[in-house]
């Protein structure tokens, strides 16, 4: 007797997949066209940071908006999610510059945007493991071309966001070891901490969530491309939060686990970050991430409850005197710090009280998730400022499928 075969989905179902999958497979693209109001500038000096920019993604987004727009409105109806858009408005019509906090402003609209797709709609999990896969194979064959060559590739590359840099460029990351200096791979990042936080994100929600378990090697040869990605990176944060979470994850799911296959995993995955870890990078970077971490508390101080305005960090920090030249036209390195500089204790305040609901309802996947970035954004910025890593974070959250206290207005 031959097996019927399952009936094709509708072309509209079809259709959004197809945007879905697009939008994941080019999440890591920085490609952009980037804009330098008078604004951006700092002391004469361009600052990324501070220009608006209309990303590929951006576009992806936009087309998402318009194809599903019933589902988008409908979450942006709750009163949950309009009480903070409304905190988010006040900190922008309170802002030193009311133009960048605008800027943000939308960026947080599409933000939710992204995450309301990914959380309303069900997206085919083959097809987010296949478009995740695409993406870190091309971030592979990108990073150990520049690790060899100890410069940018450019080419294709170019059109995909990578930036033209050498190993001689002022303030790209380096790392040594023994003495012998490396050119950290950057891909199509700004730096190779976001390429390792990208993956690192991306790698325990494909570990920990159970809608990819049916797909042994395709999860495994993911899981495989983004451990790589995370060590080649010479990232010591997102190496040790990858460690620390694989070992959690590892003594809870003990039972489950293969024993001899968990020992010989975690020894490969704990000599290779040892390796890594014996590299030196920058000397001052502590000293310079804990004059933007003072600064910080200083702005908080004099800002505490609205703060300076979504975006403007940077605006408020260059009124400091700095020793370390042009590292200060950098936020500061601690997303909880960036945040509360920028929105304050009424937003920060807000956004805690649902975190902390959230996590008591939560799923394994998404603790897994929080904790990643988390612990990381205890010593980085990107989660918050770089485009790549917030829109993940916006895939990876609404697709792990929790209920979240969203859902129902009170």
């Amino acid at each position: 007797m031959t097996k019927k075969r399952p009936p094709r989905p509708p072309a509209r179902n079809r259709f959004s997949d197809s945007l879905l999958f697009i939008l994941v497979l080019f999440l890591p693209v920085q490609l952009g066209r980037h804009f330098f109001p008078p604004y951006s500038y700092i002391n004469g000096v361009r600052v990324d940071y501070l220009a608006p920019t209309v990303y590929l993604t951006d576009i992806i987004a936009f087309i998402l908006l318009v194809t599903n727009s019933k589902t988008v409105f409908s979450f942006f109806a709750t009163k949950k999610i309009a009480v903070i858009l409304g905190i988010f408005l006040l900190t922008v019509s309170l802002s030193q510059s009311k133009l960048i906090s605008l800027y943000e402003y939308v960026k947080i609209i599409e933000w939710l945007i992204i995450f309301a797709v990914f959380y309303k709609k069900t997206f085919d999990s083959r097809l987010m493991l296949i478009a995740f896969s695409g993406g870190a194979l091309t971030e592979i064959i990108l990073a150990l071309q520049q690790f060899i060559n100890k410069q940018s590739v450019q080419g294709v590359f170019y059109f995909l966001g990578e930036r033209y840099f050498t190993l001689l460029t002022p303030g790209i990351a380096l790392a040594t070891i023994n003495g012998r200096e490396f050119l950290r791979p950057y891909g199509t990042f700004s730096h190779p901490n976001s390429l390792a936080g990208f993956y690192l994100l991306i790698y325990f929600f494909i570990l920990t969530s159970q809608r990819f378990k049916p797909y042994f090697w395709l999860k495994n040869i993911l899981l495989f491309f983004s451990s790589l990605l995370i060590v080649i990176s010479f990232s010591k944060t997102a190496i040790i939060t990858y460690l620390i979470l694989n070992t959690l994850y590892f003594i809870f799911n003990m039972k489950k686990t293969c024993r001899l296959c968990l020992v010989a995993k975690v020894s490969v995955i704990t000599i290779l970050a040892l390796i890594i870890l014996r590299a030196q990078g920058d000397t001052l970077t502590l000293q310079k991430r804990w004059e933007l971490i003072t600064n910080a508390f200083s702005i908080i101080i004099r800002h505490p409850i609205t703060g300076v305005g979504p975006g403007t960090y940077l605006l408020s920090q260059s009124r400091f005197i700095s020793r370390f030249n042009l590292f200060f036209n950098q936020p500061v390195h601690n997303i909880f710090l960036l945040f509360l500089t920028e929105n304050g204790l009424l937003a920060g305040g807000l956004i805690l009280v649902f975190l902390i609901i959230t996590v008591k309802n939560y799923r394994s996947t998404l603790l897994y998730v929080f904790l990643a970035i988390a612990l990381t954004g205890l010593f980085d910025h990107y989660w918050l400022t770089l485009q790549q890593n917030f829109l993940l974070a916006a895939v990876v959250m609404g697709a792990s499928s929790i209920r979240l206290p969203l859902e129902h207005s009170d």
